[in-house]
């Protein structure tokens, strides 16, 4: 069953989606992530969308800017987290600058000079389908052709290092490792780890980052709602999930004090994202990645107002909230 909280988020982030009137090139889909912030205050009844971004393209390894001024990763989950830092550094210039008139509703200060979420207030991450990666594996391997599953089952691969990552979908039948973008053998190799390796690693350090981390203590996601998954094969979805986003990770030990390993709670929805993958095969029969992306409340949107050069991403709109 899908609880009314979560159908409410959802349909709160694909209407302000919606309201920017983005048109994809045609025959294209795209992939919608977003994080918000909800509260046990009676008085807060609407989820708080702090990010929401769009994008299913990272930069082949070959073209990595030297300078860094470019952005390596623009998947809508890890766009998506780069906006809710930005957002959450914002909310503390806002106290900064209104000194104790000013009162957040979703963060408070603590005795050391950093900040956390206020009690009773919860992160979610909603994203129109499973992350690329070890949380996807089985899910992509249903969708399969028996042409391509034939191939897949017939390659052979040299057994993996510990501490090496799969490339993509090598090994696809191999649970529990990490993966580099993309997943299409014939795409560029990327330097990218996938989305579901990524998760897992703010599910130990929080979602604030290095940056961040000077500022705030450890913030986890409470909840990651996933679109797309069809009611058959919510079990093994969910039961992947756990296991790519934090069940790999449960040999962690010796964590400094304030971190710790979370276990977000992974849930479905039947809210069709209009631009995914399934939409758009209604109207095209092999509807390709989309090159666009958006993000809203992406910290690289001030980079022009501190004198720093203009990104070259190549396609893509970014709007600042």
């Amino acid at each position: 069953m899908f609880s009314d909280e979560d159908t409410t988020l959802v349909h709160a982030v694909q209407k302000q989606y919606t309201s920017l009137n983005l048109k994809l090139p045609t025959g294209t889909f795209t992939i919608l992530a977003a994080i918000a912030l909800t509260s046990s205050d009676p008085l807060s009844t609407q989820p708080k969308i702090i990010a929401l971004a769009t994008g299913c393209k990272c930069l082949p390894k070959g073209k990595l800017p030297l300078q860094g001024e470019a952005v390596h990763d623009s998947h809508a989950e890890v766009l998506a987290r780069r906006c809710a830092i930005r957002w959450l550094i914002e909310e503390i210039g806002r106290a900064a600058s209104d000194g104790s008139y000013w009162h957040s509703a979703w963060i408070s200060k603590t005795t050391d000079d950093r900040y956390r979420l206020q009690d009773g207030v919860h992160m979610i991450m909603y994203i129109s389908t499973p992350p690329c990666g070890d949380a996807s594996m089985r899910f992509l391997a249903t969708f399969q052709d028996e042409e391509m599953a034939a191939l897949k089952d017939s390659a052979v691969f040299a057994p993996l290092a510990p501490n090496v990552a799969s490339r993509g979908r090598d090994n696809y039948s191999l649970f529990g490792v990490l993966r580099t973008k993309p997943g299409r053998a014939d795409s560029p190799q990327t330097l990218s780890l996938s989305c579901s390796d990524k998760i897992a690693r703010w599910n130990v350090l929080g979602i604030q980052g290095a940056l961040g981390s000077a500022f705030f203590h450890p913030i986890y996601l409470t909840k990651i709602i996933v679109g797309e998954v069809p009611r058959d094969l919510h079990d093994v979805v969910k039961s992947d999930c756990e296991r790519a986003f934090w069940g790999r990770l449960q040999g962690i030990y010796g964590l400094p004090e304030g971190y710790k390993l979370n276990r977000p709670e992974v849930q479905f929805t039947s809210v069709v994202f209009v631009h995914s993958r399934s939409a758009q095969e209604h109207s095209y029969p092999a509807p390709r990645s989309c090159n666009d992306v958006i993000y809203i409340h992406v910290y690289f949107c001030c980079l022009s107002q501190l004198g720093c050069p203009q990104l070259d991403l190549g396609r893509g709109l970014y709007i600042a909230a």
